[in-house]
């Protein structure tokens, strides 16, 4: 399974999605948290500040203000005490250890100086300063970092726990694409193997169907099934209209072969015209049963090892004296070993229907060249000749069954050569390719080596 395959699947873009989404969820919560607690720190803060005040405070009205002095100095030296400051209408600093003396009544926050007698803008304490009766001020402040930590540690935990299921989002999200890329390649296979001509090959699909896939999977083989019987259908017609035809085209020859026996020379011209009509007419319903079974009746489980160099020099010995008879040349270049899994019969058709079309439109002396050729991932048969070629435009056309580059059908064949060879190819799970020739057409064959396939 191909990795950019996955980053670019739904599923996991829906996954990262949904985990940016679960990330900026805990991130606005955070800044939520960290922003309430900031005030329900400053309110607790406040509170203690002063419940702190008012009983120092008593404790001077009631006690004087020397019993006040000894109870700042004993609650100031207490780890983690609040910060004090009691000074005297005169302004004299009585007893505590609040540093700062720009002090005001009411609340105030106070950004105190650091080491190095540095300010940094933060407010990192809150005081209240009171007035009492004898005209003393008392400040107490508290520090804001206090509870700091613990926002901090509040924060923290949310956006590691935002990252964590951001991170646990992505990896199902992974595991989830992973499990739906697969099925998604079965069915990517199955109409592939559709599209290059199997047309019995189906998706996996559980009954009843549990998701989008398997209803998706059910639709697509049902369509399967349908095209496969209108296919059938039109094959079905199709041989059926050739048997039936060519049954009494051939009754009809016989006629015309006992009509020649006693036919006048002026009359026998005539017969034999209709003969050789009549021939390329069964020649024609032999092509269109041929290519029938090719597409209906064949099957791998007929394969065989192929040696594909010896096949191909027996195709052209065959046909060499008809192509030399017309003033041209065969010849087999560049042929080297190679042995595929493949029907024999039907690839010494196809290269026989190429040899045919390369005399048909190669000219007044035909120059056909053949070769077998392999390389490390495929093989390939072609065939060349020196003719006018096919334009590029034209090249898928004369693959369909009965297409004719000449609109006035004039030379000879049936418009099925091609598309024989074409249907071999599909067999084979090969390509047939249209190249420039230089001058003519190169016809190439071409498929991938298997663990079966052998080349020198």
């Amino acid at each position: 399974m191909r990795i950019d395959h996955v980053f670019s699947s739904t599923s996991f873009r829906l996954s990262v999605a949904f985990a940016g989404l679960l990330i900026a969820a805990f991130v606005v919560a955070g800044l939520g948290v960290w922003a309430a607690t900031r005030s329900i720190a400053e309110r607790q803060t406040r509170e203690h500040v002063t419940a702190e005040m008012q009983s120092i405070r008593q404790e001077i009205v009631v006690e004087g203000l020397p019993a006040g002095i000894a109870a700042i100095e004993n609650r100031a030296s207490r780890p983690g005490a609040l910060e004090y400051r009691l000074t005297s209408s005169e302004g004299l600093l009585l007893a505590g250890n609040l540093a700062t003396s720009d002090l005001r009544l009411g609340w105030q926050f106070v950004d105190l100086p650091d080491r190095q007698g540095l300010r940094h803008g933060q407010d990192d304490l809150i005081i209240l300063s009171e007035r009492l009766p004898d005209g003393a001020v008392l400040a107490i402040g508290d520090d804001l970092e206090r509870g700091e930590s613990v926002r901090i540690a509040v924060l923290e935990t949310l956006l590691w726990i935002g990252g964590l299921s951001a991170a646990i989002a992505i990896a199902l999200g992974l595991w989830i694409t992973r499990h739906t890329l697969r099925r998604m390649d079965l069915l990517s296979a199955s109409l592939a193997a559709v599209a290059g001509g199997d047309l019995t090959a189906r998706t996996i699909a559980r009954s009843p169907p549990r998701d989008d896939l398997d209803r998706l999977s059910v639709g697509a083989n049902a369509m399967l099934d349908q095209i496969t019987t209108l296919v059938a259908n039109v094959r079905r017609v199709s041989t059926d209209v050739a048997h039936d035809l060519r049954t009494p085209l051939s009754h009809v020859r016989q006629d015309l072969e006992l009509a020649a026996r006693d036919a006048a020379p002026s009359t026998l011209v005539h017969i034999e015209s209709a003969q050789g009509r009549l021939e390329a007419l069964l020649r024609t319903f032999d092509a269109m049963l041929r290519l029938a079974e090719i597409e209906v009746g064949r099957s791998r489980a007929r394969f065989a090892p192929v040696n594909v160099a010896e096949l191909v020099e027996g195709v052209a010995d065959a046909y060499r004296p008809d192509v030399e008879a017309r003033g041209g040349a065969l010849a087999v270049v560049d042929s080297k070993p190679l042995t595929i899994e493949g029907d024999a019969d039907l690839i010494a058709q196809a290269v026989a229907n190429l040899i045919e079309n390369a005399m048909t439109h190669g000219g007044g002396s035909p120059s056909i060249t053949l070769s077998v050729r392999s390389d490390a991932s495929t093989w390939e048969i072609a065939v060349s000749d020196n003719g006018p070629g096919i334009a590029e435009a034209d090249r898928d056309k004369v693959l369909e069954p009965f297409a004719r580059l000449d609109a006035s059908r004039s030379t000879p064949g049936s418009g099925l050569g091609l598309a024989i060879v074409a249907a071999v190819a599909r067999l084979h799970g090969a390509s047939i390719a249209m190249e420039d020739g230089g001058p003519g057409l190169r016809v190439v064959l071409r498929g991938a080596l298997s663990e079966t396939t052998t080349a020198a």
